[in-house]
């Protein structure tokens, strides 16, 4: 839950399918990944996907499943963090993680969202 909690915080902006986080330099996941070298681990990565999506189905989520995961560039301290979505035909979310002002992608999911109980 201490990541969860660490990420509401960062949400910026969103519009209807894709969300906007600032990733501070003193976010819990950059502890210990890797000692001055700090970046965004996968997990973390996924907590922001889930997070968005969360926000996206107005329902809390969590990741059922993972059917793609492609890792392009790395989530730095102070990164901002564009999250959009694309819901397929097989009810899969086409998730690309992007750094907006620099117009950078970073990662690829296709992942199935379940609501938390």
């Amino acid at each position: 839950m201490f990541v969860e909690e660490a990420i509401h915080p960062c949400f910026e902006q969103a519009n209807s399918t894709s969300f906007v986080y600032k990733v501070p330099a003193d976010f819990p996941a950059f502890k210990g990944h890797f000692e001055g070298h700090p970046l965004l681990p996968a997990i973390g990565q996924l907590a922001f996907c889930t997070d968005a999506a969360s926000r996206l189905l107005g329902k809390p989520v969590e990741i059922q499943a993972i059917k793609r995961a492609k890792f392009v560039g790395p989530v730095l301290p102070d990164t901002r963090l564009e999250i959009g979505f694309m819901l397929r035909a097989d009810g899969w979310y086409s998730v690309e993680l992007t750094e907006p002002d620099h117009k950078k992608k970073i990662s690829q999911f296709i992942l199935q969202f379940v609501e938390r109980k």
